[in-house]
């Protein structure tokens, strides 16, 4: 695993040049303490920091070069030793074991054809001066990330935004609309990134760009998530476990100790029941909380017990929090707003004391139905069948959840509404009429995620849960555990989003949609690991205690952060007015309060600390000066 950087299309001094790149690459040591390097040619220089896993001997440096091209690559290619095996049958020698060898012979033998041909994670970049081009590419869920910016320094790309702002922090500017959207989504969407003139290499896609001149040449998906077929059989449980055994295996190749996130929720019990099976000594880590409405450690604790598990285990408390809100503001580079970053950001460091590689659960919900608001479309899809005046009297409202409520007042259930603008509505921080209040204007994210919906055909769950797939899981879920892991050093592997996982749940949707937020596959196939007792329980979630926080041990901030703020990024007033709704219980604005103190706290810490701060771990004081 690795932190990745580089500048193309550069004019001048090479001195100057690798001089910034080793800039941005110092910036990124967190991802990779073990190892680095940088090398340079005609106006580009690429350069890396390792966190040695797999061959962790110096066979591995990077950036590694052979026939022309050289490449600096971050992730991990679980199915390596197989393309190795093909790529000696076709002529090629290797000196190392590691992957980046295979990654990049597999490029020079079968081009961009070779990136779907990858299982795991990866971020990468090829110089092939031979071409005079830059090929970047991120892997299917945009595990590992990607920014790119242009620049009067040239064209510059990093694992990390602040690698950039080392070098050119100084002339980005805040872009209005991917801040709209941050407060829609709580985080940056899609290929848009906090600043304007920078974007995101999106998931599952290639770019290549002229070394020379640094324009984008060309670019590409080389996979898309698959359609499901419900013409096929539904998968057994013991299918099912199979599979995700096959997939925890492949993610157990490591040269360092390996552990697991173990929440006791159906997703990483699974992972651990599997792992537990073909390791020994599994070290297992779970982060708690002093109220018991958030609080899962008896779950993990039992769990861990019969799995028979080294399990350790942490209470997060409030003023612990507190400590973490000051560091998630640096590590989470672009404002990020899912406030389980935090307990996410507990349980890295935790593990981090025992192991180099922990196992994650990550990506269940989406592929297996797992979360509740799955339920509640599926009521909905049912009720507006139905004639309005059933559905608005009495038999029938009271008996769908109120989130269920929310989505049929989308739909308007009077025919022709919407399921994309519902649930836009539904996933929305802010929702629409006080999101206008405090930034107005339209978003392009907003009308692409409603677009990805409403211009599909089949069942509305399944809509939903493909929706979750492609935006929340990669620009939430995914982005939340790699910041918070790599800040400390720590890799994560995701075993439910292997592609022989991601196929078997294209067999089960029916299941899925049938009895959508059960996970009744998962849980199934847990139960061949686990007694019922410990799988027949309501989801909880990585939920956080953060609204009552806000009011009490966080209050402070808000009322100097949000209360005591003079910006214009958004109308203050509106803001104001809802924190003290707020804390003085007038109403539950829990999402809203926290995505306006996230927002601050990456205020201070990127808009006015400066870049020459910019690798820092401590956030910026308001004295600082605001970049133009």
């Amino acid at each position: 695993m690795c932190g990745i950087a580089g500048i193309v299309g550069r004019t001048g001094d090479p001195a100057a040049l690798a001089a910034d790149v080793d800039r941005m690459v110092a910036c990124l040591e967190h991802r990779g303490p073990d190892d680095g390097g940088m090398t340079a040619g005609s106006g580009w220089a690429i350069g890396m920091r390792r966190l040695a896993v797999q061959d962790i001997s110096d066979a591995g440096h990077q950036p590694m070069r052979r026939d022309g091209c050289t490449i600096v690559f971050n992730g991990e290619v679980y199915n390596f030793p197989e393309l190795r095996r093909e790529l000696e049958q076709a002529g090629h020698t290797f000196t190392s074991g590691s992957d980046t060898e295979v990654v990049l012979n597999a490029l020079i033998e079968w081009g961009t054809d070779a990136l779907a041909r990858f299982n795991g994670m990866f971020a990468l970049a090829l110089v092939d001066e031979r071409a005079g081009r830059l090929l970047l590419a991120r892997d299917r869920f945009g595990k590992k990330p990607l920014f790119v910016a242009r620049t009067s320094a040239g064209v510059l790309f990093a694992s990390e935004l602040k690698a950039i702002l080392a070098v050119a922090g100084s002339e980005l500017r805040l872009d209005a609309d991917a801040l709209r959207d941050y407060f829609r989504f709580q985080y940056v969407p899609g290929r848009d990134a906090i600043f304007e003139d920078v974007e995101k290499v999106p998931a599952a896609t290639w770019w290549t760009l002229d070394l020379a001149t640094g324009s984008r040449v060309a670019e590409s998906e080389f996979w898309t998530l698959p359609e499901s077929d419900p013409s096929l059989p539904g998968p057994s449980p013991e299918e099912v476990a199979e599979v995700v055994h096959a997939a925890v295996g492949r993610r157990l190749i490591s040269d360092v100790p390996v552990g697991a996130f173990l929440s006791g929720g159906t997703d990483s019990s699974l992972v651990v029941a599997c792992m537990a099976r073909q390791a020994d000594d599994v070290r297992t880590f779970s982060i708690g909380f002093d109220d018991p409405r958030y609080d899962e450690s008896s779950y993990a604790l039992a769990v861990a017990r019969h799995l028979g598990t080294n399990h350790t285990h942490e209470v997060l408390t409030a003023e612990r929090a507190r400590e973490l809100l000051v560091a998630l503001a640096s590590i989470y580079d672009e404002p990020f707003a899912d406030s389980s970053a935090v307990p996410t950001l507990a349980v890295s460091q935790l593990a981090r004391r025992d192991v180099t590689v922990a196992l994650s659960g990550d990506g269940g919900d989406e592929f297996f139905g797992g979360y509740t608001r799955y339920k509640a479309a599926r009521l909905m899809s049912l009720a507006t069948k139905l004639p309005s005046t059933l559905w608005y009297g009495r038999h029938i409202a009271g008996r769908i959840p109120r989130v269920g409520r929310r989505i049929g007042h989308g739909l308007g259930l009077t025919r022709g509404g919407s399921l994309g603008s519902a649930y836009l509505e539904l996933v929305s921080l802010w929702k629409t009429d006080e999101l206008a209040r405090l930034m107005p204007g339209d978003s392009h994210a907003s009308r692409r995620f409603v677009a990805s919906i409403d211009e599909r055909s089949g069942h509305p769950v399944e809509r939903l849960m493909r929706c979750d797939a492609r935006t929340y899981l990669v620009d939430d879920i995914l982005q939340k555990v790699d910041r918070a892991s790599m800040s400390v050093s720590l890799e994560a592997r995701n075993p439910l989003l292997d592609p022989e996982v991601i196929a078997i749940a294209g067999r089960a949707t029916s299941i899925a949609t049938t009895h959508p937020g059960e996970k009744r596959l998962l849980r199934a196939a847990l139960k061949l690991h686990l007694p019922a007792s410990l799988v027949d329980r309501p989801k909880m979630g990585f939920g956080v205690p953060i609204g009552e926080w806000l009011r009490r041990e966080l209050r402070p901030l808000v009322e100097d952060l949000v209360l005591g703020r003079t910006g214009s990024e958004y109308d203050s007033q509106v803001a104001k007015d809802l924190c003290r709704a707020h804390l003085s219980g007038a109403r539950d604005a829990t999402p809203q309060v926290w995505s306006l103190v996230a927002f601050e706290l990456w205020r201070d810490r990127w808009l006015q600390s400066g870049p020459s701060q910019a690798n820092g771990t401590s956030p910026g004081g308001r004295s600082g000066r605001l970049l133009p």
